[in-house]
């Protein structure tokens, strides 16, 4: 039961049902799942753990909040983790694998080209689920699942615009062409860039220490 009730609020936090800030009612979540509190406060304390859920005494439990710069470092964190997970399918996918990989590229293309944001979420998944199981290494696939989860929240509603669709496409397309082609290093930098959408330059601008007021030039004055 513990597992069932953390899996079905991970999945809420996915798909955006639950969003950072949203309270958590305990009570509500016994009734949901017909189960005491026990198990529904064992599932919390696990997704608390986990830093996806704050519980605040005297207060109450809510969906974490992220500040800016820790998103931003997450993302970061992210893009690095799929890139190596990339390189590894690069050097390890076997052919059945590339059959598969390149008719879930087809799926998400057909729904980029329709605007069919929802389809294109689930192509997105499967697509990525099969770089996954060809890199054979479960371990980091673990560990990039848990970070992607972290920040699933804040990825809503990502895909809502058809420009935004179709430029994640063409992100896929350099992705699969890479790892079918064995080319490791292009793969994860690819994967790099895609989960990143152009964003590493603002990461580093915003994660950078802030600039010392002594350090900083003095002005000229001008004259009159």
């Amino acid at each position: 039961m513990q597992d069932r009730i953390r899996l079905a609020l991970e999945h809420d936090l996915r798909s955006g049902t639950l969003l950072p800030g949203d309270p958590i009612d305990e009570q509500e979540l016994c009734e949901r799942f017909q189960a005491s509190r026990t198990p529904v406060r064992e599932a919390l304390l696990l997704l608390s753990a986990k830093g996806m859920i704050s519980i605040l005494p005297r207060s109450g439990i809510y969906v974490r909040q992220l500040e800016l710069r820790e998103l931003i470092a997450m993302m970061e964190g992210v893009g690095e983790l799929e890139g190596v997970v990339a390189r590894l399918a690069a050097n390890r996918i076997n052919n059945e694998q590339k059959e598969h990989l390149k008719q879930a590229l087809e799926d998400t293309r057909a729904c980029a080209n329709s605007a069919d944001s929802i389809g294109y979420e689930q192509a997105n998944v499967r697509l990525h689920d099969l770089i996954y199981q060809s890199s054979g290494n479960t371990y980091i696939v673990e560990q990039t699942r848990e970070a992607r989860l972290r920040v699933a929240p804040y990825r809503g509603k990502m895909f809502e615009k058809p420009e935004r669709l179709l430029r994640s496409q063409a992100e896929h397309e350099a992705v699969v062409a890479a790892i079918i082609n064995g080319d490791s290093e292009g793969a994860a930098e690819a994967m790099r860039n895609h989960i990143s959408a152009g964003g590493r330059a603002f990461a580093d601008m915003v994660l950078a220490p802030p600039v010392q007021q002594g350090l900083q030039p003095k002005r000229r004055k001008r004259k009159a």
